[in-house]
């Protein structure tokens, strides 16, 4: 059984790269789904969902220890959709690594600390 176990998570290991891993103009799907709130409607909350694809347009190293990767949100209710940040743990991940989250007109926003730049995302 626990060879079983170990098999499944080695297998999605396979399937979901390294936040290092990650390259510009490249198409990605979330291996995972969250919520976001939206700022604008209060209790009103954006789904994020898994097999979603996303195209990653941007990487920015943060003075604060942090880089930022931005990614086309193609299924964007409205150009000015802004959500509050919410942490989000990635699954499978051991110790649990948390990235912050948030969607600017269409952006989807992924916030993650420098020392967790080899672990892995939830794209693939």
């Amino acid at each position: 059984m626990r060879l079983f176990i170990g098999l499944m998570l080695l297998s999605f290991n396979i399937l979901a790269a390294d936040w290092s891993e990650l390259e510009l103009d490249q198409k990605y799907k979330l291996t995972q789904s969250f919520q976001l709130p939206q700022l604008e409607r209060s209790r009103s909350l954006v789904d994020v969902m898994e097999n979603e694809e996303l195209i990653l347009k941007e990487i920015i190293g943060l003075e604060i220890g942090v880089v930022l990767f931005q990614f086309d949100y193609q299924n964007c209710p409205g150009q000015s959709l802004r959500t509050d940040m919410e942490i989000i743990a990635v699954k499978n991940t051991s110790p649990v690594v948390e990235v912050g989250a948030q969607i600017e007109k269409c952006i989807l926003e992924i916030f993650i600390e420098n020392k967790d730049l080899m672990t892995t995302s939830f794209f693939k």
